[in-house]
């Protein structure tokens, strides 16, 4: 690592040096700048996937939703019928019990 200051008169000094470092030496700036834009960029470009993603699960839940009341209407229908049908059953359970002792 190296610390440089611009001085009044315009000269640079290196005020701080380390040999040591735990990454590479970064070449120039138009470099680095170039890396920020690709970064920038990437996350831009999954933010807006991201985005897409909880539109489309949104839209999913929505007809999930839907498709839960349909069916629980139509197993609400489907339990109407069949106490219709029990009841029916037992009138004519009672009924045919009547001709029974009727003969």
């Amino acid at each position: 690592m190296i610390l440089v200051k611009y001085e009044k008169s315009g000269k640079v000094a290196v005020t701080k040096f380390i040999k040591e470092h735990n990454h590479p030496l970064m070449i120039s700036p138009c470099d680095v700048r170039q890396t920020m834009d690709e970064k920038d960029r990437k996350i831009q470009e999954l933010s807006t996937e991201l985005q897409n993603k909880k539109w489309l699960c949104e839209a999913c839940q929505e007809q999930l939703i839907a498709f839960m009341k349909d069916v629980e209407e139509h197993n609400d229908q489907l339990t109407r019928k069949v106490q219709v049908i029990a009841n029916n059953l037992q009138k004519f359970e009672h009924k045919d019990l009547q001709y029974s002792h009727n003969i």
